[in-house]
């Protein structure tokens, strides 16, 4: 018998878990051995009382291993986890928009003097001058409403994007929006395929520097396999549903494990609900659930589910979906682009500074620096 029971394999964890120095996290790491045993940890002698057992250990790394060896009598047994140090942790949210292409359909259509004089571009930038909010904006090819496609957006506009691509993004969501899961059954040649050319016309009419890789794909869902695709393309991050997430207007949340949250098992997507961040060591992704999406959150419930946030929480997610703030679209929602902002103004009041997820981890870049 040996098992830790306070850390699971692919925690992330910050100076909220520890000690944190410049040069390491001081942890305390606990679990279960048989009574006799003698207990290391990293090599570190064990304190023990009856079958519990406690070790103080540091962290140095972004990425860790922490290995328990037990010995006895019966013979040695070990178990290894590995965790990341969130180093120099700030609170801190990422805001993306999915499902985007009606604001190109409008630009090419009635060419303005500038991007920032369409409606929905225009209180985007609004919200980034009063809150400073970065924002991606996950890009279909083609937009199946009004049989439009983003190779029909001029490059007249090219500088003004790149000119703002500091807190304006442009990013891969799907060829387009129907059908629906279009990657759940899909290899990996169809999803970088489909990435690759919307980043070919992203860099065409807006500039590279305004493409940055997804967290994010249509309905969340593919084959594990396919996650090298989206590596290979710069995405280290992933955000999803993953347990009890509606996947409709008008579902009713459960806590059953979701199909939108990338086919993980029900053990991690049970830890992602009550921890909301997680390292998978397998593929080398980070994963989180989002806070709120503001087509099924009006202003009341992004109140409540702002109130209720840990004080330790570090790191949001805020999502929404661009079509709801058009009134053309057949489910406009009148104050879409109202809750949008609320939800900018309730992360700035309390504490969350923007940042890209795709950078470092969750925005943090301290390892990177």
């Amino acid at each position: 018998m040996l098992e830790i029971t306070n850390l699971r394999d692919g925690a992330v964890l910050n100076h909220h878990h520890g000690c944190e120095t410049e040069n390491a996290l001081t942890i305390n790491v606990c679990g279960v051995a048989d009574v006799q045993a003698e207990v290391r940890v990293n090599g570190i002698a064990a304190e023990r009382c009856d079958r519990n057992f406690s070790a103080e250990i540091k962290l140095t790394e972004k990425i860790n291993r922490i290995t328990v060896e037990s010995d006895d009598y019966f013979g040695m047994e070990s178990k290894t986890i590995t965790v990341v140090w969130d180093k120099k942790s700030f609170p801190r949210y990422n805001f993306f928009f999915d499902d985007c292409v009606f604001f190109l359909r409008s630009i090419a259509l009635e060419r303005p003097k500038s991007i920032f004089d369409e409606m929905f571009l225009n209180r985007l930038k609004k919200i980034h001058d009063k809150y400073g909010t970065k924002f991606t904006l996950n890009l279909f090819f083609h937009d199946d409403h009004h049989d439009f496609s983003i190779s029909e957006m001029p490059d007249d506009y090219k500088e003004e994007f790149r000119s703002n691509s500091d807190w304006l993004k442009l990013s891969f969501h799907a060829r387009s929006e129907f059908p629906d899961r279009p990657y759940q059954h899909a290899d990996a040649q169809k999803l970088a395929a489909d990435f690759d050319e919307i980043r070919k016309e992203v860099c065409r009419f807006a500039g590279e520097e305004s493409f940055i890789a997804p967290v994010v794909f249509h309905w969340a869902m593919t084959n594990p396999e396919n996650f090298h695709a989206l590596k290979e393309r710069g995405t280290n991050c992933l955000v999803g549903g993953f347990l009890g997430t509606i996947a409709r207007i008008g579902e009713k949340h459960s806590f059953s494990v979701t199909d939108i949250g990338f086919h993980y098992e029900k053990d991690v997507a049970i830890y992602i609900k009550h921890k909301h961040s997680f390292y998978d060591r397998f593929h080398d992704l980070f994963l989180m659930d989002s806070v709120t999406c503001c087509n099924y959150d009006d202003i009341d419930v992004l109140r409540k589910k702002f109130a209720e946030l840990s004080s330790d929480r570090e790191a949001i997610s805020l999502m929404t979906h661009e079509q709801y703030s058009y009134p053309d679209y057949f489910n406009h929602i009148p104050n879409h682009l109202d809750r949008v902002e609320e939800a900018c103004r309730l992360a700035t009041e309390a504490g969350f500074r923007p940042v890209w997820f795709v950078n470092g981890v969750f925005g943090n870049t301290v390892w990177e620096e």
